[in-house]
């Protein structure tokens, strides 16, 4: 179930034509902001396991997902962890707003997707004809920021199975889909633990009936009973995400 947002049917892209853009960050910009973003923006695919960004890569693109999941990590070598996440309530690059072409994140689609993508030059453009934009780019960079605080915080205190709880409750809240695609290596991946903790886990919240799993495809069949079992960091997420959700 996607966001649809109020646009016309048709909407020039670049040189072309797309149908309505399911972005938040775009719903919100005034329609001549918006209309002048766009016409420097390409639609483009967001394959699953691509790199989008990551720490010492200049932030040449700026992304504004239409659907899918990217993941924002952190850490060196074998040991990275989850830091955040988005979907159509964001877009990737937001640092650019305040000059920072540099991310030590690595983003990284772990759902794929469909997103519009600018140009570091042609965001700048649009950044410097709309007030709007660049409001809103603050306010997404801020709001990253602090989700990136909860998950180091929920990372150091928190056990694996309300975090993993918490994870696939936020991750559920971006893709609103039945079934999400995770393997056991993505998810130990993504919360910095051993895999075998992600099969316990795992195999925990299915005999609760919490949830369906099997071979990498996951159901949530109880909702109220998995945000009982989350950690308290999903309320704190869940109303970071509600802020920036777009409502028809």
């Amino acid at each position: 179930m996607a966001l649809y947002i109020g646009l016309p049917d048709d909407y020039r892209v670049g040189s072309g034509y797309m149908k309505q853009p399911h972005n938040c960050i775009l719903q919100r910009l005034p329609s001549a902001d918006r209309h002048q973003l766009l016409a420097r923006c390409e639609q483009t695919a967001l394959p699953l396991a691509a790199r989008l960004d990551g720490p010492g890569q200049g932030g040449h693109q700026v992304y504004f997902p239409l659907s899918g999941l990217v993941v924002l990590q952190s850490g060196s070598g074998n040991h990275i962890v989850s830091a955040g996440m988005l979907g159509n309530e964001g877009m990737l690059g937001a640092g650019l707003v305040l000059g920072l072409a540099r991310s030590p994140l690595q983003a990284t689609v772990l759902e794929a997707g469909q997103a519009l993508r600018v140009d570091y030059l042609g965001f700048w453009h649009a950044l410097r004809h709309s007030q709007s934009l660049t409001r809103l780019s603050r306010h997404y960079f801020y709001s990253t920021h602090e989700q990136l605080a909860l998950s180091a915080a929920c990372a150091h205190f928190h056990d694996i199975i309300p975090r993993l709880a918490c994870w696939l409750l936020m991750a559920h809240d971006r893709l609103q889909l039945d079934e999400m695609h995770f393997t056991q290596q993505d998810m130990a991946g993504i919360l910095g633990v051993r895999r075998v903790g992600i099969t316990r886990a795992a195999g925990w919240l299915q005999g609760q009936g919490l949830i369906c799993y099997h071979r990498g495809a996951i159901s949530i069949l109880d909702r109220p009973g998995l945000q009982q079992t989350a950690c308290s960091c999903y309320v704190l997420f869940a109303r970071n995400h509600a802020l920036l959700v777009c409502h028809p």
